[in-house]
């Protein structure tokens, strides 16, 4: 069996503008106070999200180098942009973004190296047009998920959240990894176990390139794999977007998010599987995530305590 992977995800794939998924509302449905976090980093919105939401410490990974860019990017611009400024940069949805040239260079003095470089340098391809950068194939382009940026991530709400994402940020240190979910579990550069882990929606991604055979193979080993990383009592989750959606995208559900395949896993190990549902990426729907709790813990006590 080969490697497990998605010929979609690479470690130079499109950058994400905004968090594809209700962030603002799965981590409601955890207690993340003080609690250690092992996250995708997408957009960077899941690791801001969990810092908001009162995470001790969240130490991001992604297989995609370029995720870390972003997430530089979108701290950078929390503290040296207005609220206002910063919508005008990303935009307030996914395809109204304008990352404008002005604007960057108010913040590109807070970037490392490696990434002001880059930014710098595909800005000079667009001769310094962000809203033709935008456009191009440097980025996810995901206008079909409509959903407002301050719908899908709290500290976007309104300025008052952004200002006091501002102040919790102030005091956080940034840990990004270049990881592949597939070495998750023996990755020297990762270091100690989580209370939560937030795959984000990466194992519907994972099964891309095997064949059917292998598909529940590959998943078990993936879950048997991270919750290696998580500690005893703790979580991890991935998400699910509504079985609606799959229709208007005209996309068959993948197989980590069918619920035969979900059950099929339950019953072959050691976890207590949960589903939150709430208002989806489109409201009208219901998205989901898929939450697996580490029962391993002798006192019986559930962290993080499920609301």
């Amino acid at each position: 069996m080969i490697k497990p992977s998605h010929h979609k995800m690479t470690s130079t794939s499109p950058m994400y503008i905004y968090a594809t998924e209700m962030a603002s509302s799965y981590y409601k449905v955890l207690d993340m106070q003080n609690k250690r976090v092992l996250s995708i980093i997408g957009s960077g919105d899941q690791i801001i999200d969990a810092y908001f939401f009162g995470a001790k410490e969240v130490v991001g990974f992604d297989i995609n180098k370029y995720a870390s860019f972003m997430l530089e990017l979108k701290v950078a611009a929390i503290f040296n942009l207005t609220y206002l400024e910063f919508i005008k940069f990303f935009g307030s949805n996914m395809s109204n973004g304008a990352l404008d040239f002005k604007l960057f260079n108010k913040l590109k003095k807070d970037l490392s190296k490696e990434p002001k470089k880059f930014f710098i340098k595909i800005y000079q391809e667009f001769d310094y047009s962000g809203k033709k950068l935008i456009k191009s194939d440097y980025f996810r382009q995901r206008s079909m998920i409509k959903s407002l940026a301050g719908r899908i991530n709290t500290y976007l709400k309104d300025e008052q959240s952004y200002l006091k994402c501002r102040e919790i940020m102030k005091n956080k240190k940034l840990q990004s990894l270049e990881l592949d979910i597939n070495d998750i579990s023996v990755a020297k550069s990762l270091k100690g176990k989580f209370d939560i882990i937030n795959l984000s929606n990466v194992l519907n991604y994972l099964t891309g390139d095997i064949s059917d055979d292998d598909i529940l193979k590959v998943l078990i080993k993936a879950i048997n794999d991270v919750s290696r990383r998580t500690k005893s009592g703790g979580a991890f989750f991935y998400y699910s977007y509504s079985p609606s959606l799959y229709k208007i995208w005209n996309r068959e559900i993948p197989p980590a998010s069918r619920l035969k395949i979900i059950n099929k896993i339950k019953s072959l190990n050691y976890f207590k599987v949960v589903f939150k549902k709430f208002k989806g990426v489109s409201e009208d729907t219901l998205d989901r995530i898929n939450l697996f709790i580490n029962s391993e813990n002798k006192s019986g006590k559930l962290i993080p305590r499920i609301k």
